[in-house]
């Protein structure tokens, strides 16, 4: 006991008393406030949730302009803000078509066939390197080639072959072709380029 009594002051005393007061009020406040007995008067901060509120216990005069977020709306209220459907209105004007180039390329270089693409065949200088030419601007394209058969040609027999494609310049499209090691190998292909 005397223990405890060491440890009391003016200042422990009075705080332990005023913590009883602040808390017996609070407690006070929730068990006898009548129904209703909080009106727009007593309101003075629209910082309120809807989930808090009664329905048509607060009215819009109390609240504060532009303090209302879309969230503390309810769906049901959201959906009742939109305004009906109008009429569709007329089709737009067909856009420009899309332009799909390809090209069927053989070993040596030379075109078997193509759309869109410039001269005889790809420019072919080094093994397994080909630079394919179009007729337009492929800047822009998205550029797609495959190992293929091109008219009766093998396409790499058993070899496992590899190949890539990117943009060179603005009308062009390299292609590497390869084995399985990376190794370059001149192959037929398949090239799209779709704009």
């Amino acid at each position: 006991m005397s223990r405890i009594r060491s440890h009391l002051s003016y200042a422990n005393v009075v705080a332990t008393g005023a913590l009883f007061v602040a808390l017996g009020g609070t407690s006070y406040a929730v068990t006898q406030l009548p129904r209703n007995s909080v009106t727009a008067k007593q309101i003075r901060s629209a910082a309120v949730g809807p989930s808090e509120l009664r329905t048509g216990a607060v009215r819009s005069k109390p609240i504060k302009d532009r303090t209302v977020a879309l969230r503390d709306i309810s769906l049901g209220a959201r959906g009742s803000l939109r305004g009906q459907t109008g009429p569709q209105g007329p089709p737009g004007s067909p856009g420009a078509p899309a332009a799909t180039l390809s090209a069927a390329v053989l070993e040596a270089g030379r075109f078997a066939r193509g759309a869109g693409t410039a001269g005889q065949g790809a420019t072919h200088t080094n093994p397994g390197l080909y630079k394919v030419d179009f007729n337009r601007n492929v800047t822009d394209c998205y550029v797609a080639a495959t190992i293929a058969t091109t008219r009766g040609n093998a396409a790499g027999g058993e070899i496992v072959s590899e190949i890539g494609a990117g943009p060179a310049d603005s009308n062009s499209v390299y292609v590497r072709t390869g084995d399985s090691n990376g190794a370059a190998l001149d192959l037929p292909f398949h090239l799209i380029v779709s704009c």
